[in-house]
């Protein structure tokens, strides 16, 4: 192919991509989506950011806006490195975020179409075959059924990458490695997806060419790709290693019972939805978008087994004759077993189908095995895959990609077949953990077939006269363009233009949140974040495959109804968002619920301090929060890593809520309960502290502000005193205990510090007589009575006159043993708790006091026991101990 060759292939694919994906381009501002889909909008933040952080902070490349305080937020969904930098230039020239993501979009795809032309021409020297090929793996349901999902389109890499394998193994020559590594980084930093599946893929067509062609190999190839896999994963290591922090910090990985519903149906690849054939040939089963290739591709493949029948160069071994015959029996049982649509157990397994499809993978790859012995006995030196050899091995690969793409558990017509080749991979396949829709796996089969549909017409143009290849070109594309030509597009126009409370954000010069309700719904979600390209600010909202707590939890307490509403709770979690500055509520939204509408109508009237009604843009109110002054004796503000970073000085001012000079006052400052500063609090105090990193990057980073006093020894009073023990407490001592039902719950606090594991059963807390931590364990002796012998060695282990303060959360009695109750007495502690299942018991005792003396209670309540000045300890009702804060910033310093 010469260079006009290629531009013109490239052009004619971006008509046709246009042409078929109509109306797509007719309004260049619009966003056309698949019923309202919000991937689009997504992605269209995902670009925007990916550019900005290029220029801005090439090191963390996946931090996002959305999400907030969340950071890695671009790790929950694609990041689309290579696109982005197109993306980002078109919007420079067109101003015009949407209208980039389109025009990049139709290109990438159309670059898909040109790749696909090219080596499938490379490897047919067939034009008709490589217009066929290209057309199948462009055009087909399985591609213009996604076009919503920008990601699913970046599949440019697919073809160039096998290609360029086979090259590096058939020449061994660096150039063709050096295009294999560049192609799959440039793929695997568009789409993780594809990534992973085109590495699965590469593996599979590795493993049968080295079955294949058992001779003259280099060790310098051996060494060049180790080296080049080497080079690879350091140049993937910025956008990879992201990904692993989100999964350290937040537990984020794709479990295996979410592949279930995102997994293909072995009808998923006859499935006619949306086609020509749906009427005549209703076959139905869609899992994210059906598999089906299309009635002439699948005729044109089928004629490519046609190139099995051997190939005359060489004497076909025994052992080859018959693994090729237990490969027919094996695709044989296969069939079958999908045809009876239910599991069937061979002795002691039960998964019948999936054990018979990786049967005939292995017997296949023993075949090649065979065949490559065969050629190396006989010292055929050829190292080119003949056209036989790509039919063979594709056809494996079809077999790989439809077992692994059955996700968890084989289907046909939704009638299960057992476990699938997925689950058996995924503990050993760490790359799985990365994906859930196993469907897209199929796309893999959609390329393999799309080649084998290009081989089948090269082999039927060679037994042709002249005029037949060109009939038989013609007909094929002309069959081509009509069936793919009658898929039905889903189009739901999406409005896109700026909105009026998006300029009046934008007008604020600082660098604030915004949250948009209403929340954790997707419509509303992926707009906000779209809108964020707008006006510029980080969002709370945010759309992705993974499920968000704290989205969860703030939509819920806003969802919540009470009076004052928002009720406290809501208007504590929107004060811990730092600097969540306004909330838009989307009055004309259909996700809010037309009950809450009133609600928030009223609220412009009734808002509570926290809230300042803005006013309405169109059909958006706007509120501004104003988080201050804040009471407390614990304030947290959550803040993103990317926030954090650029904004590390804080500035804070706050003042006691009790004046008293007996006491000593402070606050300690701690980031992620790492303590980076104390500020006494005798009156209205200020600090400033440079917050130093270690920061979080995927998890909030939670400032906290702890208010803590100290009362002299001196003015101790009998209320210190421990019950009978004669012993002084070293400060105010809390214990609470709470069974079921009244709680399950357990807290040991010291002057306000919370020192309890807080689990079921015995939570202990040992001090010395000066109120210094000891130990602290819990012991389950619900559970186990080896929990109750350890609680024994425990108190027994403890120096006499070791003051220890004991709280049962849930349950304590099951399995508590009399050694237990015994070493429990030495404490000074009477009460036994057998006999009372899910009886709360508090106490405070001294190591070697007579039983009976310790400060003790057991019942069906909550206890709580104070030791000390009651005002002081937290939980105490109308206490007015702690401190407001009446200033809290982050500044860039």
């Amino acid at each position: 192919m010469r260079l006009g060759s290629h531009v013109l292939v490239g052009v004619v694919f971006l008509g046709l991509v246009t042409f078929y994906t109509w109306p797509l381009m007719r309004a260049p501002s619009d966003l056309p989506a698949p019923q309202d889909d919000p991937c689009s909008r997504l992605y269209i933040l995902v670009t925007h950011v990916i550019a900005r952080n290029l220029l801005t902070h090439p090191g963390d490349l996946l931090q996002g806006t959305a999400f907030y305080p969340l950071g890695n937020s671009i790790t929950l969904a694609e990041p689309l490195l290579t696109p982005a930098l197109l993306v980002a230039s078109l919007a420079g020239l067109t101003h015009d975020a949407v209208l980039a993501f389109k025009v990049a979009l139709v290109l990438f795809w159309a670059v898909s179409g040109w790749a696909m032309y090219a080596v499938t021409f490379w490897l047919t020297r067939h034009h008709p075959a490589a217009l066929v090929g290209a057309l199948i793996f462009v055009l087909c349901p399985a591609r213009i059924l996604y076009y919503g999902e920008f990601q699913i389109e970046m599949a440019f890499g697919v073809p160039l990458a096998v290609y360029a394998l086979v090259r590096f193994l058939e020449e061994q020559r660096l150039r063709h490695l050096a295009t294999l590594l560049v192609v799959f980084w440039m793929q695997a930093v568009a789409v993780v997806y594809y990534g992973v599946i085109l590495g699965l893929g590469l593996a599979v067509v590795a493993a049968q060419y080295v079955a294949l062609r058992w001779s003259c190999w280099r060790l310098r190839t051996l060494v060049a790709a180790a080296l080049g896999s080497a080079a690879l994963a350091l140049a993937l290591l910025p956008v990879a290693r992201p990904y692993f922090v989100t999964r350290q910090e937040l537990g984020l990985e794709r479990g295996l019972d979410e592949a279930f519903g995102r997994s293909a149906d072995l009808l998923t690849y006859v499935s006619t939805d949306g086609t020509w054939l749906a009427r005549p040939v209703p076959i139905r089963y869609v899992a994210e978008t059906p598999l089906f290739v299309g009635l002439s591709a699948l005729g044109l493949a089928v004629v490519s087994l046609a190139w099995l029948r051997g190939d005359g160069q060489r004497v076909r071994g025994r052992a080859e004759r018959w693994l090729a015959a237990g490969v027919w029996v094996c695709l044989t049982l296969t069939i079958l077993l999908a045809v009876a649509g239910r599991p069937i157990r061979v002795g002691s397994v039960r998964s019948a189908f999936s054990t018979a499809g990786v049967a005939l993978l292995v017997l296949a790859l023993a075949r090649h095995g065979a065949e490559g012995w065969e050629r190396w006995r006989q010292d055929i030196r050829d190292r080119r895959l003949t056209d036989r050899d790509w039919v063979g091995s594709l056809l494996v690969l079809i077999a790989f990609a439809v077992l692994l793409s059955l996700g968890p558990e084989a289907r046909v017509a939704h009638r299960p077949l057992g476990g699938g080749l997925y689950a058996w991979l995924y503990p050993y396949l760490l790359p799985l953990h990365a994906i859930r829709g196993a469907t897209r796996i199929g796309l893999l089969v959609v390329f393999a077939t799309a080649l084998l549909a290009a081989f089948g017409l090269k082999w039927l143009s060679a037994r042709l006269p002249a005029w037949g290849r060109r009939a038989a070109a013609v007909a094929a594309t002309l069959l081509m363009l009509l069936e793919f030509g009658t898929v039905r597009l889903p189009y739901a126009a999406v409005a896109t233009r700026p909105r009026a409370v998006d300029a009046a954000i934008r007008a604020d010069p600082d660098d604030v949140a915004v949250l948009e309700w209403p929340a954790n719904v997707p419509g509303p979600d992926a707009d906000a974040m779209f809108r964020s390209v707008d006006h510029g600010k980080r969002v709370v909202n945010g759309y992705a495959g993974f499920p968000i707590d704290l989205l969860e939890e703030l939509s819920g307490l806003l969802t919540t109804p009470g009076t004052p509403f928002p009720v406290p709770e809501a208007q504590a979690a929107l004060r811990r968002i730092y600097p969540v500055r306004y909330l838009v509520v989307r009055l004309a939204d259909p996700g809010l619920l037309n009950e809450w509408r009133p609600v928030w109508l009223a609220l412009r009237q009734t808002a509570p301090p926290l809230l300042r009604f803005r006013g309405t843009f169109g059909n958006e109110d706007l509120y501004e929060i104003v988080p201050l002054p804040e009471r407390g004796v614990r304030v947290e503000r959550w803040v993103s890593y990317g926030f954090v970073r650029d904004h590390p000085v804080l500035d804070i001012s706050l003042r006691p809520l009790r004046t008293d000079r007996a006491l000593e006052q402070w606050v300690d400052i701690d980031l992620n309960r790492r303590r980076v500063g104390r500020v006494p609090l005798d009156g209205v105090a200020r600090a400033t502290v440079t917050l130093a990193r270690p920061f979080f990057e995927a998890a909030p980073n939670v400032i906290g502000l702890k208010y803590r006093y100290r009362r002299p020894p001196a003015i101790r009073d009998a209320r210190y005193r421990i019950g009978g023990t004669g012993v002084v407490s070293p400060g105010d001592l809390r214990v609470v205990s709470a069974g079921q039902p009244q709680g399950s719950s357990s807290s040991i606090q010291l002057d306000g510090v919370e020192l309890a594991p807080d689990h079921r059963g015995y939570n202990l807390v040992a001090l010395s007589p000066r109120g210094e931590l000891v130990a602290a364990d819990v012991f389950d002796t619900f559970l186990s009575a080896e929990a109750a012998h350890r609680l024994a060695a425990w108190i027994r282990a403890l120096p006499t006159g070791t003051i220890v303060a004991g709280a049962v959360r849930d349950e304590g009695s099951g399995q508590l043993t009399a050694d237990a109750v015994g070493a429990l007495r030495t404490l000074g502690v009477a009460g036994d708790l057998r006999g009372h299942f899910r009886e709360a018991q508090a106490f405070v005792g001294v190591t070697g006091a007579p039983p009976g003396s310790a400060l003790e209670a057991l019942g069906p309540r909550v206890i709580e026991l104070v030791v000390g000045h009651p005002e002081m300890v937290a939980g105490q009702t109308g206490a007015s101990v702690g401190f407001e804060l009446t200033a809290f910033a982050l500044h860039r310093g």
